[in-house]
């Protein structure tokens, strides 16, 4: 039996222990430990200290390092198709990801909308989703929380969390790996690590991802798009002077250079006809077929850069932890609004940039026997910066020929007045706004041992936030109406502001859970948790008075069963949910097809079951199943009172299976992926159409053979060459054009990978 003091030392972390305390590790290692006919004990980090994911009273699906190699997961959205609960939709680019967990979440196409699902990289806390969007590296695992955390970690996790560790440096020996991944257009991704001790106090690990590839968008009068360009390094070094103290410093630096989200389309009749008249071939008006023709390049370029220490002190009678971080990030955008080789409306080089600061510190130490606790304080400190002051919109030389044969248009005006008097070629919007954040946070969780087979943990966490908005957007127009009365059809697109807005807001969320062991392997639990997404303001939409958007809360009812049966061969867990969510962030497309707005509807509620399943039915094969049923998942209040959420299916089934068995030197493995997402919306506007309900089947095949230093692989990703769209916009209404934002296309490479 391990005395407090025993758990709450330090590790020496080394490269081939296998000891939960010797490594401090994630294990999930089935193919090994089906020799011994058991599935291997998970441990997860998602209270923020090691514990046996069996032993957590929460929904969570974790993936250790073979998990993440077998399912050939190489970024977020990999993440997203092996888990039921965890959806991730992109548009324009990567910052406007929007991630959802039990459908609960929003794009943050508006750089001032924060994200329902928290995003944490070895324990630092990103306000971006989107730089959860750049390619994994060097991972140690990957947990994905279902249901608010508002206790442990804080604001912007109502929906849920996503938490990546690296790995850490080993301070036993040197160790190193290379890994080389090439496919189909013309994929190149080559992965470097190296780690090793530099004395008896310091080790160092470095690690580094060059990733190229061909876009699988033919444009057939320019690059082909949803390409990529990226490389990232990270550096760590770990200082341990003693058993009770260990500083980890890391530095981290990413590069994206990339033709990247690029939409398929479905062209009206009218633009066909322009087309046809300047010599262009007209669209095939299939959205699902890859080919594109556009005069402007889909563009996205990313600098980002962070720095982190943390520091684990060992007392004698708890353990302290301080993390610290800094991050600076900037981005470049472009895209063809209207998808065409018209000169309608383009997007051209809109930029943004931000920083943040945060500081964690975390006291942690059993009371007595049966009473253990946590307690802390939380700082953020962020300022994004969109626009800065150049024209970024413009408006083509085909726009009036166009926007004079739409009615929708039109019907802006009085009738028989043209469209010319309410937009002219070369009118622009420009933007330069500061928006500022700054978050304090108390918080404490204690966990009770009433006796050996019953626990209950309470946390409470107090959060105070300002936010201060420096909007500027300004129309450029020489249009005789905006001469006149300063309106014009851009006035649709992003409504001009020169004006200084602020908000300060105080919650609190909590935690009640309860736990009992029914017997040795199998424990149900109950829990009532909160959450709370911050508010902020519109930059780009709505007058001044509905610019504010409050805060969202809300409250998840939960009850589960984890256990662990057939003598360790099986494993089921279930959780069964209801969530209520007040004053939610319902954000939707403008009229026109082109930006966004947020407003708080009255109310939403979901409810459904989780499903994960572990079996091993024969020494050498793993199966593995998750599911996500979705009884409920509607705005039970407010304008649309009545309607479901979009992007949420009554469905999300994933199954796998690795077979392994022993070939010359090492083993062979075969592993199959079968991921499914039944009927869903595509789209958060509010006259969607029978086009924007899609299903998703996907189909992912590896075949490989490995031992201890060689990993030798074939893959297929979207086998069955599924068509899907994650997202489908609003018409865009000077030329009623459709846009689809479709998945990849099948894909298919070898991977090699060398350790030593």
């Amino acid at each position: 039996m391990k005395t407090t003091n025993d758990l709450l030392r330090i590790p020496r972390i080394g490269a081939r222990c296998k000891t939960l305390m010797g490594c401090g590790v994630f294990l999930l290692t089935p193919l090994a430990d089906a020799q011994q006919n058991v599935l291997e004990e998970v441990i997860v980090t998602a209270t923020k200290q090691e514990a046996s994911l069996q032993d957590v009273p929460i929904a969570i699906t974790a993936y250790d390092e073979e998990a993440i190699a077998d399912g050939e997961i190489r970024d977020a959205n990999d993440v997203a198709i092996l888990t039921p609960s965890l959806t991730i939709a992109v548009n324009t680019q990567p910052y406007t990801a929007a991630f959802r967990i039990r459908g609960i979440g929003t794009s943050q196409s508006d750089a001032a909308l924060e994200p329902s699902v928290g995003i944490f990289i070895d324990d630092v806390f990103f306000n971006r989703s989107g730089v959860g969007m750049s390619d994994l590296t060097d991972i140690e695992r990957i947990e994905v929380l279902h249901g608010p955390q508002g206790t442990l970690y804080g604001k912007n996790a109502n929906a849920g969390a996503v938490s990546v560790v690296t790995k850490m440096p080993n301070q036993n020996e040197f160790e190193a790996y290379f890994d080389a991944n090439l496919g189909n257009y013309n994929l190149q991704r080559y992965t470097m690590a190296a780690s090793g001790p530099i004395n008896e106090v310091a080790a160092y690990r470095l690690s580094a991802s060059i990733h190229t590839r061909d876009g699988y968008f033919d444009n057939s009068v320019g690059e082909d798009s949803n390409g990529a360009e990226d490389w990232n390094v990270v550096g760590k070094l770990l200082l341990q002077p003693s058993d009770d103290l260990r500083i980890l410093l890391k530095g981290s630096h990413v590069e994206r250079d990339a033709n990247c989200c690029a939409a398929d389309a479905d062209q009206s009749e009218t633009v066909n006809a322009a087309l046809l008249a300047q010599g262009f071939s007209e669209d095939a008006s299939d959205p699902f077929d890859f080919n594109i023709a556009v005069n402007v390049e889909t563009v996205f370029e990313e600098k980002t850069s962070a720095l982190s220490m943390v520091i684990d002190y060992d007392l004698a009678w708890g353990a302290l932890k301080s993390i610290t971080a800094w991050g600076e990030g900037e981005g470049t955008n472009s895209y063809d609004i209207d998808r065409s080789q018209l000169d309608v409306m383009s997007y051209l080089g809109g930029y943004s940039e931000s920083d943040f600061v945060s500081q964690e510190l975390r006291f942690s130490a059993e009371a007595s026997d049966n009473l253990s606790y946590q307690v802390g304080f939380f700082y953020f400190d962020a300022e994004t910066r969109p626009g800065d002051g150049e024209p970024f919109v413009f408006i083509g030389e085909d726009f009036l020929d166009q926007a004079n044969q739409q009615e929708a248009l039109l019907a802006l005006l009085p009738p028989g007045l043209p469209f010319d008097i309410f937009a002219q070629p070369g009118d622009s919007i420009r933007a330069e706004s500061t928006l500022q954040t700054e978050t304090v946070a108390l918080f404490a969780q204690s966990t009770w041992d009433i006796d050996e087979r019953w626990r209950v943990t309470g946390g409470l966490r107090w959060t105070s936030e300002e936010k201060i908005a420096d909007l500027f957007t300004e129309i450029d127009s020489t249009a005789a109406l905006f001469n006149l009365t300063g309106q014009s059809f851009l006035n649709t697109v992003a409504a001009p502001i020169d004006q200084e807005f602020d908000r300060r807001a105080t919650d609190v969320d909590w935690l009640l859970n309860s736990s009992f062991d029914l017997g040795e392997d199998t424990m149900v639990f109950a829990s009532v948790a909160t959450g709370t997404k911050s508010g902020g303001f519109n930059t780009t939409n709505g007058t001044a008075d509905q610019r504010e958007f409050d805060d969202e809360s809300t409250i998840n009812y939960e009850l589960g069963v984890k256990s662990t049966l057939l003598e360790q061969r099986l494993r089921i867990n279930a959780s069964l949910f209801l969530t209520q969510i007040d004053n939610y962030q319902f954000q939707r497309q403008v009229e026109t097809g082109v930006g966004t707005i947020v407003s708080n509807q009255a109310e939403v509620e979901t409810s459904g079951i989780d499903l994960d399943v572990q079996a091993l039915p024969l020494p050498n094969l793993i199966v593995s199943a998750g599911l996500l049923y979705m009884h409920k998942y509607e705005i039970t209040a407010g304008p649309q009172e009545g309607s479901d959420l979009p992007f949420t299916a009554d469905l999300n089934v994933n199954l796998a299976a690795t077979f392994g068995f022993p070939l010359a030197s090492g083993r062979a493995y075969l592993r199959a992926d079968y991921s499914y997402v039944g009927e869903h919306l595509t789209t958060a506007q509010l006259n969607f159409e029978d086009r924007d309900f899609q299903t998703r089947t996907l189909v992912n095949a590896k075949l490989g053979w490995k031992n201890e230093s060689w990993n030798v692989a074939l893959w297929g990703k979207n086998l069955s060459d599924d068509e899907y769209a994650g997202l489908t916009a609003s018409p865009f209404a000077p030329t009623d054009m459709d846009a689809y934002f479709l998945s990849a296309p099948r894909t298919f490479g070898a991977t090699l990978r060398y350790e030593f």
